[in-house]
């Protein structure tokens, strides 16, 4: 009878911690499946981010590339539209620069002469030295940015011409525009949820639309607040700074004020500009997070499930 009592009480004990052993390991892997949950959603997101910035900067830089492209198009087609009655005085020709301006929604249609006196809709300027375009040496046609400094940019487009003038001979023919009226048909709005940022800085870092970062960042200029990011991988300000300053295309991972962050850049044809898209990962992140949370809340349950059912064997 004792030896029966032993026995049970010996095989009561081994299942107890046979249960015990099955419950830690029920709870330790509840504790692995939420890791890797989390770590799975991480590169996920990571690497879905970089498919999907390649894809959407590129087509970003062709839609501005052609813009541009269709601004020189207007300046050759409303030059090949002028006859002698527009050139045979200033009424004359102010009249035409102003058909031009109301045309194509320009802020300026001008032209400037051997001694770099501007011609305009509205009279003569000799500002020409605010302007970045030689006009002694123009050879094609050349992109720029007016007050590149202010918040007022504008986008100047200049191509050579020769036409003479009262005497005097025109070799520049430029148009001047607000930067949202060449940027019209690219969508440089952020996403709802503030998650993808597209801009435009030149190969300085300053930006030509929207804000730094997203405006998450500080400073004033892009240079400047990549210095204070912490780059990830093989990412590194050096390689990022070096691709800029030579117009290449490139992509880096990093982290600005505690944010992950995923930023592609591509030069845009004909300028000295980068387009650029970010991702804010950390967003996506907390937007898939629920799914992680679901997984490790199931297992949880799982794991509570399993130890009452043992209990109960035991009870």
């Amino acid at each position: 009878m004792q030896k029966r009592q032993a026995g049970r009480s010996t095989a009561t004990t081994v299942a107890i911690i046979g249960g015990a052993i099955v419950v830690a390991l029920f709870f330790l892997g509840t504790i692995w499946t939420g890791k890797s949950a989390a770590q799975d959603t991480a590169s996920a997101v990571h690497s879905v981010s970089l498919l999907y910035l390649d894809e959407l900067a590129g087509r970003r830089e062709q839609v501005v590339a052609s813009n541009l492209q269709d601004k020189v198009d207007v300046i050759n087609v409303a030059i090949e539209l002028m006859d002698e009655d527009d050139l045979s005085d200033m009424e004359h020709l102010q009249a035409y620069q102003a058909r031009m301006k109301r045309l194509y929604h320009l802020e300026k249609f001008a032209f400037v002469d051997t001694h770099g006196l501007i011609y305009t809709a509205l009279g003569t300027q000799t500002n020409i030295d605010d302007y970045q375009f030689d006009y002694t040496s123009l050879a094609e046609p050349e992109i720029s940015i007016l007050n590149l400094e202010s918040p007022d940019k504008k986008v100047v487009i200049a191509v050579p011409v020769s036409i003479g003038f009262e005497g005097q001979t025109l070799t520049v023919c430029f148009m001047e525009m607000d930067m949202q009226e060449m940027l019209s048909g690219v969508s440089m709005a952020s996403t709802e949820d503030a998650a993808t940022f597209c801009n435009i800085y030149t190969q300085d870092g300053i930006a030509l639309s929207n804000t730094i970062l997203g405006g998450l960042a500080v400073e004033d200029n892009l240079l400047e607040a990549m210095r204070n990011a912490t780059f990830e991988g093989d990412s590194s300000y050096d390689q990022f700074a070096a691709d800029f300053a030579a117009q290449r295309k490139g992509v880096v991972t990093f982290a600005y004020d505690g944010i992950r962050e995923t930023l592609s850049y591509v030069p845009v044809e004909g300028t000295d500009w980068l387009l650029t898209y970010l991702i804010r990962e950390s967003v996506i992140s907390e937007e898939i997070r629920p799914v992680s949370d679901g997984i490790i809340t199931r297992s949880a349950i799982q794991t509570a499930l399993a130890t009452v059912a043992l209990a109960s064997l035991f009870a």
